[in-house]
């Protein structure tokens, strides 16, 4: 099940890569949108700040190798709604994960980590 479940997760991480290229071309892109825009460049520094903050509270934290071993498998036992709830991240940001497509910053894999020892 968990192969099945990685394989569906990155699926559906294409297919909403095509919907929003052909969103694109219709002259529907949701990325053109001033506010949206904006409100996304603040969250994405706003996640830059936490993160840079964090590595310097967290200096030679586990590694990636750590996080895919220890934790990414037991994720699939886990729905995305579990995962955002646990580390405040976006279902999309939370499915690429789950899928192994991302590794997440280490700032959330205490959080992950209290979810899949749960």
């Amino acid at each position: 099940m968990p192969k099945a479940r990685r394989e569906h997760g990155l699926r559906a991480i294409e297919a909403a890569r095509k919907a929003l290229a052909a969103q694109a071309a219709t002259g529907n892109d949701p990325r053109r949108n001033v506010a949206v825009n904006r409100a996304r460049g603040e969250a994405i520094s706003e996640g830059h700040r936490r993160n840079r903050r964090w590595a310097r509270e967290h200096p030679g934290q586990r590694d990636e190798a750590w996080f895919r071993r220890e934790i990414a498998p037991k994720l699939d036992a886990f729905s995305l709604k579990e995962i955002g709830k646990a580390t405040a991240l976006s279902l999309a940001t939370c499915s690429r994960i789950r899928a192994g497509a991302k590794v997440p910053h280490p700032r959330h894999w205490d959080a992950l980590l209290a979810l899949v020892k749960a």
